[in-house]
């Protein structure tokens, strides 16, 4: 469960940063700059299942 809650708020907080990106520059910028930090996540994820053991 705490960790359920850690990822919904990691989301929330995630949107809101695309929300105020898309607002303050606009949609071209929101979504390069949420895909960057999509793929930077995703990148991490995988570096650490890989070193977990």
């Amino acid at each position: 469960m705490k960790s359920l809650i850690i990822d919904i708020a990691g989301l929330v907080g995630f949107g809101a940063l695309m929300a105020g990106i898309y607002l303050q520059y606009g949609t071209a910028v929101a979504l390069m700059s949420g895909g960057s930090g999509l793929l930077i996540w995703a990148l991490m994820a995988a570096w650490r299942a890989k070193h977990a053991y």
